[in-house]
């Protein structure tokens, strides 16, 4: 646990970085938020493996398919579920100060 001036100081150092370099924060940004497209493109994945599992897998087949299946219901819906927070507050919404 930080003491309020060190955390004051690090919110200083880290309001600083985000106003000097923008290329760096929207990397840091990106790293919070979900990957839609690879998530989308692996369901689809799953959802096309599912009836060659069917088919030539027998009863093991069916096992994996219903499992591939229903692991991509589960990432087509984490596409919406995540929220887009970053890593730390934006300088504009610090929380516990007031307005």
């Amino acid at each position: 646990m930080l003491e309020p001036t060190e955390k004051a100081i690090f919110d200083t150092l880290v309001t600083r970085l985000r106003a000097d370099d923008p290329v760096f924060t929207r990397r840091i940004d990106r790293l919070s938020r979900p990957k839609r497209r690879l998530y989308a493109t692996l369901a689809i994945l799953l959802w096309t493996a599912a009836p060659l599992c069917i088919v030539f897998g027998g009863w093991t087949g069916l096992l994996l398919a219903a499992i591939g299946v229903s692991y991509g219901v589960h990432l087509m819906s984490k596409r919406g579920g995540i929220t887009s927070e970053t890593l730390w507050p934006s300088p504009r919404r610090r929380p516990g100060v007031s307005n």
